[in-house]
């Protein structure tokens, strides 16, 4: 019955009370107006969540650090840790960062500066 209960009455069960004519057409106008932009607004807040920032701009964020954490990396650029420990699993591969300490919760990293100096400045922005 998919989470309803039926009511017993003298140890007899009774099926829930069907919805009349006008309760389904309101329910069926209420999922027609709002129901499909809440549902497309839902997939591109999913979507959106779970595409990592430029590593460009990560890159820049880790030449004014003395060191880095996926919180860190998550708030500055709004993105899920998940989303953050990845880029970092990425740039220590790259060898861009080192993991100085880490446990299962929590991993810090130390930038590597020489390899931060190779990679090409970034152009700063005319105001």
């Amino acid at each position: 019955m998919g989470g309803i209960v039926p009511l017993q009455l003298g140890g007899v069960a009774v099926p829930p009370k069907k919805p009349s004519m006008s309760q389904l057409e309101k329910k069926t106008a209420r999922a027609r107006e709002g129901g499909a932009a809440a549902v497309s607004e839902a997939r591109e807040k999913a979507v959106a969540s779970i595409i990592p920032p430029p590593i460009d701009d990560v890159i820049e964020f880790l030449r004014e650090q003395p060191y880095v954490t996926p919180n860190l990396l998550a708030d500055k650029f709004g993105v899920r840790i998940s989303i953050a420990r990845q880029v970092l699993r990425d740039l220590a591969g790259k060898g861009f960062v080192r993991l100085v300490v880490g446990n299962r919760r929590l991993k810090i990293y130390a930038p590597v500066k020489e390899a931060l100096a190779e990679v090409k400045a970034k152009k700063p922005k005319k105001k």
